[in-house]
């Protein structure tokens, strides 16, 4: 974990770098990283997909330099943890995708970190995943400014609802819209200073939700309404990055501003990826091979295709590079600065073994060879030369190369492994007073289950049937204040009476539920059925006040009377600060 005094007096040290590099005339460069969700390397013309129009990105690619093999993580969470903090995201706490396994430490530094103390505006808008409450959240990992949602999934991409820094805002429009607009509107508010921003769209991510007039286009192509809804949410990513575009030549920026754009992993179904084995969750090369487009208007080579292996870990030290800002070797990034590829043709490039894990499986890539390490230590050996397609498994062939990636993977696992996982929500920060606690983050107890099984965001607790069942979270309470509890659940008619007890330490606060509560869905246009239960407008009910001194609690929700078949469904806990 890194020294905190050291990154303090380096950030300031930083800051007064660029302050002097500006006072000599030397306009630091602007930075801008679009990320989409689970849009695979297939998902685009000029990666081969005939039937995709994605007119602006062929066109925006074919001024950049490109990145034949880059590589990300197998799913969203641990992609934005390595591509924010440059290291591989099993240091940072990230080991997943929900119940809190997503959650980033608050003491990793971020690209955000960096830049804004080196004097850079900070923005970010759309999809977080790496921290749903301060300080894990946007605002406490270095962005000024943002707008967009901090869970895995958001259920509604039409006239929904934002987190605005840490408050919820209702918006208006198609979400691929609002981000690119209020992205926009930053550039142009900090468009005298230099910034950072940060723009991870939510396309095309399920739930299938685009305008019907993308989604009928591709429908009328001839292929099904799944893949149709996703290529239609991948053209609203097109049209968005010509409005980018437009907005930063009408600003006259273009020539001071690099741009990035990549995915965050495999595609999220299978479809045209390539010829590549794999989507979205898997260790195969379709999983985590993505595009990398690079551009800078007069500084970079344009349309020059860089064959090197290359990872996400590597864009950290890579805008570092390109912004002149120095990064000791102190700050523990694994990646490195990939300049040396983007200016020079014939750099020389020291080979690097890459590696992925996730859910108990991994997987080294050299330049030939691809290692997947499955459960209980399966191994299947790839020559990625020879058989890119991954059709025949050759670690019975290779017996001394299959061995030495796999002490390769071992050695990486055991040192970059972490038991600094399943972080307490911190409550009491005047930055967040009212923290949310959705049972997704929580550790059920007894016969409890989540109504869609898995616990993604937005699920919620059923089965609460016994006075044995419960619910409990990890907190720390930052400041000694007065805390206000709320519980957010579903009571059909008829299974009123239950006593419910929230108990924080050795504090309790009791009640009965004496009224039925059922929640009405949000509307949810969906071009396909979700197959999963909607986003729902819970109430909050008032459990009462505790004072709470500073320190790690367990807070935890059971119930001790259960008069009828049931007590409900519980989606949460809030936790509010009372600040006089």
């Amino acid at each position: 974990m890194p020294n905190i005094a050291f990154i303090i007096i380096l950030l300031f040290t930083l800051s007064l770098s660029v302050i002097a590099q500006n006072s000599e005339g030397i306009t630091p460069p602007n930075v801008i990283i679009i990320m989409t969700d689970d849009q695979g390397y297939g998902d685009f013309g000029i990666t081969g997909n005939d039937i995709i129009e994605t007119p602006t990105i062929n066109r925006f690619a074919s001024k950049s330099v490109r990145f034949d093999r880059f590589y990300v993580s197998p799913v969203c969470a641990p992609s934005r943890a390595s591509l924010l903090t440059g290291r591989y995201y099993l240091r940072t706490g990230v080991s997943g995708v929900t119940r809190r396994d997503e959650v980033m430490n608050s003491e990793e530094v971020t690209i955000a970190e960096y830049l804004k103390q080196a004097g850079y505006a900070t923005g970010c808008f759309g999809k977080w995943h790496n921290g749903s409450n301060y300080p894990f959240d946007p605002t406490g990992q270095g962005f000024d400014e943002f707008w967009g949602f901090t869970d895995g999934i958001i259920r509604n991409y039409f006239d929904t609802r934002l987190k605005h820094n840490t408050q919820l805002a209702e918006t208006k429009g198609y979400l691929t819209d609002f981000f690119t607009d209020k992205a926009i509107a930053f550039i142009e508010e900090k468009q005298d200073q230099p910034f950072f921003c940060y723009l991870p769209y939510n396309v095309p991510h399920t739930p299938i939700q685009v305008q019907d007039s993308l989604f009928q286009k591709y429908l009328a192509k001839g292929i099904n309404e799944y893949t149709a809804g996703i290529y239609a949410m991948c053209e609203t990513v097109d049209y968005n990055l010509e409005k980018l575009l437009i907005a930063l030549q009408k600003l006259e920026l273009e020539e001071n501003t690099i741009i990035f754009f990549l995915t965050d992993n495999g595609p999220n179904g299978v479809r045209f990826n390539g010829g590549m084995k794999g989507k979205k969750a898997s260790l195969d090369e379709g999983g985590v091979r993505v595009p990398l487009f690079v551009q800078w208007k007069n500084h970079l080579p344009e349309n020059y295709m860089v064959t090197e292996l290359a990872d996400h870990i590597d864009l950290l030290p890579t805008v570092l590079d390109l912004c002149q800002i120095p990064l000791p070797e102190a700050a523990k990034v694994d990646g490195r600065s990939l300049v040396p590829l983007m200016m020079r043709k014939d750099t020389e490039w020291a080979e690097r073994p890459l590696f992925s894990y996730f859910a108990d499986r991994g997987a080294v890539r050299t330049n030939e060879y691809r290692l997947i390490v499955g459960k209980n230590e399966q191994l299947a050996l790839y020559d990625m030369l020879a058989d890119p397609a991954q059709l025949n498994n050759i670690a019975g062939e290779l017996p001394d190369k299959r061995n030495e990636l796999f002490e390769l993977y071992r050695n990486w696992l055991s040192e970059v492994k972490t038991n600094d996982t399943n972080l307490p929500v911190e409550v009491g920060h005047l930055q967040q007073a009212i923290v949310e606690l959705p049972t997704t983050g929580g550790q059920l107890h007894g016969n409890l289950a989540y109504k869609n099984k898995n616990g993604w965001s937005y699920d919620w607790m059923v089965n609460w049937k016994s006075v044995q069942d419960s619910v409990s979270w990890k907190i720390k309470v930052v400041e000694a204040r007065d805390y206000e509890f709320f519980l957010q659940y579903l009571v059909p008619s008829g299974s009123e009476g239950a006593t419910v007890v929230v108990k924080v330490g050795d504090q309790e606060l009791v009640q009965r539920i004496n009224e039925s509560f059922v929640p009405q869905a949000y509307p949810s246009p969906d071009n396909v059925d979700r197959g999963r239960a909607p986003e729902m407008a819970w109430q909050d009910f008032s459990w009462g006040t505790l004072q709470l001194s500073p320190g790690d609690y367990s807070l935890s929700v059971q119930a001790t009377d259960i008069p009828q078949d049931q007590v409900g469904e519980l989606y949460g806990v809030k936790v509010s600060a009372v600040i006089p």
